[in-house]
């Protein structure tokens, strides 16, 4: 995910390059944004109720339906 696509409200994947396997294919909704606007970190609330702060290169954007 590129930073500026990181948008609050926005459902992710956690990508399988990124550099915590045990969190690689969950998903959650991105809940606030801190940072350069180019290279922010992001808290993401995951489905199961965890919330985990990641990089936004460590995220894909799910497509709306």
């Amino acid at each position: 995910m590129r930073g500026e696509q990181a948008r609050i409200g926005a459902r992710v994947r956690v990508a399988e390059s990124g550099l915590r396997p045990e969190w690689r294919g969950l998903t959650g909704t991105i809940r606030a944004r801190w940072g350069h606007p180019e290279y922010p970190a992001l808290d993401v609330s995951m489905e199961d109720g965890r919330s985990q702060l990641f990089w936004h290169h460590e995220l894909e954007q799910i497509p709306e339906r």
